[in-house]
């Protein structure tokens, strides 16, 4: 009887150990498949970041070039050299690609702590583009604009863009920006903190 029991619990034990192998396994499975996803998303924002970034810079340094009042070429080519170093720095970074040796918790740990660090970067950044809005606002380049595009001064776009309006929203689109990507970093920050509880769970 005490030999029956004793299969019993062994062929009890067996399986509750494949059933843990499985599930080690399966969650093997599925952090490698985040971590080629990851790495994918990592190449296609890099190098969507760096033709966004190249495309505002070569226009901000065509109108430094096209130009005629000081005033407005100033805060052209301050927006040019903004975006030039970011652009240089986004190069620098690199696509975000996992290291040879590199465990895939770690890689996607890294990765969510990286993006968090990033969007803080940029955060902080943002505030640099003031002297061109500034420029621009003292050179009356939205009225310029529009008297180059040839708008009735009657209409009221001339008028809107006479006005202080055009400045006032871009102010209020950088607060915006600037809290989204706040709230951005405390998801990556989150997200990082939830692979760590992951792991030790």
């Amino acid at each position: 009887m005490q030999s029956n029991d004793s299969e019993e619990l062994q062929k009890v034990w067996k399986a509750q150990e494949e059933r843990q192998n499985l599930r080690i396994k399966v969650k093997a499975d599925e952090i490698a498949c985040l971590v080629q996803s990851r790495q994918k998303l990592n190449a296609f924002a890099h190098w969507s970041a760096v033709i966004v970034m190249g495309s505002l810079a070569v226009g901000f340094l065509y109108n430094v070039w096209s130009a005629d009042q000081p005033w407005i070429r100033f805060g052209q080519a301050w927006a040019f050299g903004l975006f030039a170093y970011v652009l240089g720095m986004e190069l620098e970074h690199g696509g975000g690609r996992k290291g040879v040796n590199e465990p895939c918790v770690r890689f996607l740990e890294r990765q969510h702590e990286e993006r968090a660090k990033g969007y803080l970067r940029i955060r902080r950044r943002l505030w640099l583009l003031m002297p061109s809005v500034a420029a621009c606002w003292l050179g009356r380049g939205p009225l310029i604009a529009a008297r180059t595009r040839g708008l009735d001064p009657a209409s009221w776009l001339f008028r809107f863009c006479a006005g202080p309006l055009p400045f006032i929203l871009v102010i209020a689109g950088l607060v915006l920006v600037w809290f989204a990507f706040g709230s951005a970093a405390a998801k990556a920050r989150h997200d990082a903190e939830k692979i760590r509880a992951s792991v030790a769970g």
